[in-house]
């Protein structure tokens, strides 16, 4: 049997500095977390066979800001603005921040991040005075395909709040006007204070902390966002909102709530310039941001950039085949789950109830690829009991799932030989050809507890024995810290690729909702004030697997056998779990979730860390041609671009161009992203 130990001092003592941080926090917030550091992150045993690994239970609390108010000076027409018929725009995006402090820069550099599109962080007040017409253009070349700006007059406080004033001085608000004029270049404001010259009238603001505000789509927002779900409404919350009315013929409103409200509005001017402005505040864990960000970005773009966007769904799960332990819910709190005396492996009943429900998720159009991944311990398929269901269940089903190895007993890596690890591995492979397993390949493996990757000799024998891809620990730092989307190649063997992973609160040891509820109050009733309930756990943890999806981020999900129990002969926690994900993520996009196999999730994660590191620039002619430039081999991903193997995903062709070290190519662009961008507002 094997076991996880639970060091509830240590738990108890990160919970306790949670709370006191989380106490400090101001009523109006946002919420927000960091990828290493969430708070209430449990921490792991340091002993037994198995760790208890959670993930973040909720994302701590940062202030939002109601904007001060500062004047911009109103743009002069001059003939220097005049549209250039013909120019060569550089793929790239222009960031402008005031003194950087703004709660909007990181959730806009997030965003851009996870789609890899390049982007220059300008932050004014470092830089006074130099946003002029040469930073941003030469002759017929401009450098920047959009602008962005975190609040509309890019305003900061020197005296601590006192005095308001822009970070751009008077000429640089023009030749950034002028640019933008001459170059056919868009505009976004991402936390916009309403003024009339952003196209609205007068405001009241609002906590959304206190009173959340529910906006809906107009005409012109469903075709901007056509990725959302236009029957439900983007609901602002935790975040300082304007609510000023839409003024003026040259003003569309995308986001609109009850009272005529509009919370995003593009705004058309005189001169050609156009802009988008949002008059609520953001950050990078708030749903609003992560709900709108793409439609902004794409926007900007003209629905050409470089950089792609997807929607992910790994769901693995360990010790397939193999019993582990399970917290009875009269376990009292502190107990060593090694000595709570139970455990539970999944029987045949279990997997098809698991069946059963994934056949229901699949039948919906935004879940209809997603697969669940089996982890498997080969062990658990030999020495049987005689009743055994679980390995008839498993070659009736096998072809509905994906395998993974995950050693033949659940050997622990980190001290083990090369001949002992070699053995586990090729085990594993024998069970898998025995039993037929479907889409299986010998290049993946997830470790025993994410073990072995500091071990010279279990990463020489995984190597030699063909793996090429292993998954690492998101919560533990000395594993990688990776960008967004990207891997790290483990530093023993670097032909084995790290694809990061997130663990969650969903226990390894948990297989009904009862014991779900009780381990789960027993480490975190302290953060919350109370013991929670089922509902409540199941809406808690849903949250954070919403922000993965959101935000398109690539990593796979840690779960554990137990979890598929059949625990009222039909429902599992991790079919109710992810339920209640997929209800709230319906509520938002139609966007289909994808699920490939560890391997092609390796393959995907390697191109994007090869496009990171590839020194890649790009240029359009707007409307006729785009032209890429690697210094180092790369697949370079182009949203809006078509071509010879280019695929749709969300309306949007997405092609993927192979370019070698120091080559060039131009290639054409024939119209094909307009069908998507053919809106009001261009």
């Amino acid at each position: 049997m094997h076991t996880r130990s639970l060091l509830r001092s240590i738990l108890l003592a990160a919970l306790t500095c949670a709370v006191l941080l989380g106490m400090a926090a101001p009523a109006s917030r946002l919420l927000a977390a960091d990828d290493q550091s969430h708070a209430a992150t449990a921490q792991p045993a340091a002993t037994g066979d198995h760790q208890l690994n959670p993930g973040p239970v909720a994302a701590p609390e940062l202030p939002s800001l109601q904007q001060g108010q500062a004047d911009i000076p109103a743009p002069q027409p001059v003939v220097a603005a005049t549209r250039i018929p013909t120019p060569t725009i550089d793929l790239k995006l222009l960031l402008i921040a005031a003194d950087g402090s703004e709660a909007a820069l990181p959730a806009i550099r997030q965003s851009l991040d996870y789609l890899g599109a390049p982007y220059t962080v300008w932050v004014a007040t470092q830089r006074p005075n130099q946003l002029t017409a040469a930073a941003l253009s030469s002759g017929d070349h401009g450098f920047y395909q959009g602008v962005i700006l975190t609040t509309g007059s890019v305003s900061y406080s020197p005296d601590g709040g006192a005095t308001w004033q822009s970070a751009l001085s008077q000429p640089e608000w023009q030749a950034l006007w002028d640019y933008e004029a001459a170059f056919g270049v868009r505009q976004a404001t991402w936390y916009t204070f309403p003024t009339a010259d952003y196209g609205f009238g007068a405001f009241t603001t609002v906590d959304t902390s206190v009173a959340p505000v529910a906006a809906t789509l107009t005409p012109a927002g469903q075709a901007l966002f056509p990725y959302l779900n236009a029957a439900s409404p983007v609901t602002i919350r935790d975040a300082i909102a304007y609510l000023a009315p839409a003024a003026g013929i040259s003003t569309t409103a995308l986001l609109m709530d009850g009272g005529g409200h509009a919370l995003a509005a593009v705004r058309s001017y005189p001169d050609g310039r156009e802009n988008l402005a949002l008059t609520f505040d953001s950050n990078a864990y708030s749903i609003h941001h992560l709900t709108l960000a793409y439609g902004v970005i794409n926007w900007l773009a003209r629905g050409v950039f470089l950089g792609e966007r997807k929607v992910y769904l790994g769901a693995q799960i360990d010790d397939f085949f193999i019993p582990d332990e399970t917290w009875a819910p009269s376990t009292p709190c502190g107990t060593d789950p090694e000595l709570t005396g139970t455990s539970y492996r999944i029987d045949g009943a279990d997997l098809h109830a698991v069946a059963s429900w994934q056949q229901q998720i699949q039948s919906r159009p935004t879940s209809a690829g997603i697969r669940l991944d089996m982890a498997f311990n080969g062990e658990g398929a030999t020495d049987l009991e005689p009743n055994d269901t679980l390995i008839p269940a498993t070659l009736e089903l096998k072809d509905r799932f994906k395998w993974i190895n995950h050693t033949f007993s659940h050997l622990l890596l980190t001290a083990a030989t090369y001949v002992s690890t070699t053995g586990e591995i090729a085990s594993n492979h024998a069970i898998a050809a025995q039993l037929g397993l479907a889409d299986y390949s010998h290049e993946n493996i997830v470790t025993p507890e994410i073990s072995g990757l500091f071990n010279p000799d279990a990463m020489q024998a995984a190597y030699d024995s063909g793996v090429r891809y292993l998954v690492s620990d998101t919560s533990h730092p000395e594993q990688g810290t990776p960008t967004p989307n990207a891997g790290t190649y483990n530093q023993l063997q670097p032909g084995i690729l790290m694809i990061p992973r997130r663990p969650d609160n969903l226990f390894y040891n948990v297989s009904t909702p009862a014991e779900w509820v009780a381990e789960y109050n027993c480490l975190y009733s302290g953060f919350w004030g109370r013991n929670l309930a089922y509902s409540e756990i199941l809406d808690k943890e849903s949250d954070m697997f919403l922000q993965y999806l959101l935000r398109g981020e690539i990593y796979p999900w840690m779960f554990h056998q137990p979890n598929l129990r059949a625990y009222d002969g039909s429902h599992t926690l991790l079919g109710d779990l992810l339920d209640r994900t997929l209800a709230k993520y319906d509520q938002l996009f139609n966007l289909p979730i994808q699920s490939p196999t560890m391997d092609e999730l390796g393959r995907r994660v390697a191109a994007r860390m090869g496009y990171n590191q590839a020194g890649v620039t790009a240029s359009i002619v707007p409307g006729q041609s785009i032209t890429l430039h690697a210094q180092q081999g790369a697949t370079v991903p182009v949203t809006g671009l078509c071509g010879s193997g280019a695929e749709i995903y969300g309306g949007q062709s997405i092609a993927h161009i192979s370019l070698t070290a120091g080559q060039s190519i131009t290639l054409p662009l024939n119209g094909c992203h307009v069908a998507f961008m053919s809106l009001v507002l261009q």
